[in-house]
């Protein structure tokens, strides 16, 4: 990815040292603390000084709440000199630090929207808005410190941390929207709605057949979204249109549910096709193969995977695996201090790769995490420190991710389906299925 003026912007974006990195996440934090003098004492530790010593330590790989304790009560940071408090005050705060904490992230995370802009891959499904991965993942089991924890088994669900459920833009590498769930084994589908509520029509949500079900491909067509799943085995169809068929490719216009008792309203799209002896099946609304091809459709859902790695630099390059304590209300606290810094990272990462020609995963985001934070405490700034060094430290090299390949399909071997093959269903029943996981109750046969 060669651009010159893209690559003179990445140029000129402020690259922070750890104290200016300090000093951008306080001005960007004014606005959440409380102007004006509050009754009572001040407080000895104000919400953002907490706030930059939780950051600092999520730099360091968090290790644990004493390890923060130790360091607001003996190293200054930014405007903060240390401060004196007990050890149960700072954990006491860190319950009640979520709000600010959030609030903290959603901040950087507009800030570098704004800094990204002209750096996002347009090349990515270009007939598209926006393009969104959406997906959740389940945290770890904590450890078992509460009194209520002590006497369950280890395997047992409710040690789970909890769960996030998240869009990640895929054209800038960013976190969208988070939401945390205490309850780490729900569905996935019932918390999927809240995500995508505002989201502009035009934009392109990439997810797994996990979130597969007909009312919920019909109300994302209805709102003027795009969308692309992989098919399930199981869900029944019926045929409309064939668009082409031949070695071993079908692409065709289909109804989801061919029985009365579960039909979806809306056409899709149904490709398939067979690779080194692996069948590949994708469902879509964009019904129109001109505008997004066999190898385009392929390519695109890939790249769902995204969003997979992004999870990964969570929970093991930022040590969330890790967590500082069972009490949901401090798990959130870590898990958005968490998601703060994957964005600064992801960040570096897309302005690294413009500024050396190069497409961002040629960058490994798993060095940046490590190499950033050494160059920070030592006052120097990563972009052209890494510029210059980054081939050599193996930093920037040809990415290992895997290379889809389709069989070729001719634009003129389509045949265009009729105007009948594409409208929606009469009748439309959805099956009153039961979403939440785990054995479903166990019916009496009647009589």
């Amino acid at each position: 990815m060669t651009h010159d003026s893209v690559s003179e912007r990445a140029r000129q974006l402020p690259v922070p040292t750890e104290q200016q990195l300090v000093t951008y996440v306080t001005e960007q934090s004014q606005a959440l603390v409380p102007s004006g003098r509050r009754r009572g004492k001040p407080a000895t530790l104000t919400a953002l000084h907490l706030g930059l010593g939780i950051i600092l330590c999520g730099l360091q790989g968090f290790g644990s709440q004493l390890r923060l304790w130790r360091r607001l009560c003996l190293e200054p940071m930014g405007p903060f000199a240390p401060v004196h408090v007990v050890d149960q005050a700072v954990y006491n705060r860190l319950a009640r630090a979520a709000i600010a904490m959030r609030a903290f992230f959603e901040q950087i995370s507009g800030a570098l929207s704004e800094q990204l802009v002209g750096l996002e891959d347009r090349r990515l499904a270009a007939f598209a808005g926006e393009v969104l991965a959406l997906d959740e993942s389940t945290l770890d089991a904590v450890g078992r410190w509460l009194p209520e924890l002590r006497a369950l088994l280890p395997g047992d669900p409710r040690l789970l941390a909890g769960r996030i459920s998240a869009l990640f833009d895929l054209r800038r590498q960013q976190w969208v929207r988070v939401e945390l769930w205490q309850e780490a084994t729900a569905n996935c589908k019932l918390q999927a709605r809240l995500l995508i509520e505002g989201l502009q029509a035009g934009t392109l949500l990439l997810f797994d057949r996990g979130y597969l079900s007909f009312p919920w491909f019909d109300e994302l067509t209805e709102r003027g979204l795009w969308w692309i799943s992989r098919y399930a085995n199981h869900a029944s169809l019926e045929v409309r249109h064939i668009l082409y068929q031949g070695d071993g490719v079908i692409d065709a216009i289909v109804w989801l549910g061919k029985y009365r008792a579960d039909r979806a309203k809306y056409p899709v799209r149904l490709v398939q096709y067979y690779q080194h002896g692996h069948l590949h099946r994708y469902l879509t609304n964009v019904l129109d193969p001109s505008q997004l091809p066999l190898a385009d459709l392929a390519r695109l859902y890939a790249r769902r995977w995204d969003i997979e790695l992004a999870f990964d630099v969570l929970k093991e390059h930022l040590r969330l695996g890790q967590l500082w304590s069972a009490k949901w209300e401090v798990v959130q606290v870590q898990i958005w201090c968490g998601l703060l810094l994957a964005q600064l990272f992801h960040g570096l990462q897309v302005q690294l790769a413009a500024q050396e020609g190069v497409e961002p995963f040629d960058v490994s985001i798993d060095l940046l995490v490590e190499l950033v934070p050494p160059l920070l405490q030592r006052g120097i700034a990563p972009l052209p420190a890494l510029g210059r060094l980054g081939r050599e430290l193996g930093l920037i090299r040809p990415s290992t991710r895997i290379q889809v390949q389709t069989p070729f399909v001719d634009a003129t071997w389509i045949t265009p389906a009729p105007p009948e093959a594409l409208r929606p269903r009469d009748t439309v029943r959805y099956a009153q299925r039961n979403c939440a996981r785990g054995k479903r109750p166990k019916t009496k046969k009647a009589g």
